[in-house]
């Protein structure tokens, strides 16, 4: 009998349902994992080493092993700087969780929209 498998979103929607602290960490890094797999993308499309984006960005290659890692939340310089050196798009929309987001697509907030702390956040990008 074959074991089953289970997807990532899976197994991180039981931890979340077993650990409260787990899902309030989870829910407050989703910018950055956004933010990571934002600039993953953009350097496997462009074939880019971590040095190679990190000299774009004008920043050190451990800057961008930081960013990469989806472990720290972005500072809004940082999304500009990257956004104006990459020509990339990246959204980050903050409401109270009482409303519902109206500055960005349906198909961002589908792919994206959280709760955390009362407030939802919609976060999205292309490249």
């Amino acid at each position: 009998m074959a074991a089953s498998t289970k997807t990532f979103d899976a197994v991180v929607a039981e931890v979340q349902l077993a650990d409260p602290s787990f899902k309030a960490e989870w829910q407050r890094l989703a910018p950055a994992r956004e933010f990571a797999a934002t600039l993953l993308r953009y350097r496997a499309e462009h074939e880019l080493s971590q040095r190679a984006l990190a000299k774009k960005l004008g920043v050190s290659q451990p800057r961008v092993v930081k960013l990469e890692s989806g472990e720290h939340n972005p500072e809004v310089d940082t999304i500009i700087n990257a956004v104006r050196r990459l020509g990339i798009e990246f959204v980050l929309d903050v409401s109270p969780t009482s409303r519902k987001p109206s500055l960005v697509t349906a198909r961002a907030q589908k792919r994206g929209t959280f709760d955390h702390d009362e407030v939802s956040v919609v976060v999205a990008a292309s490249g």
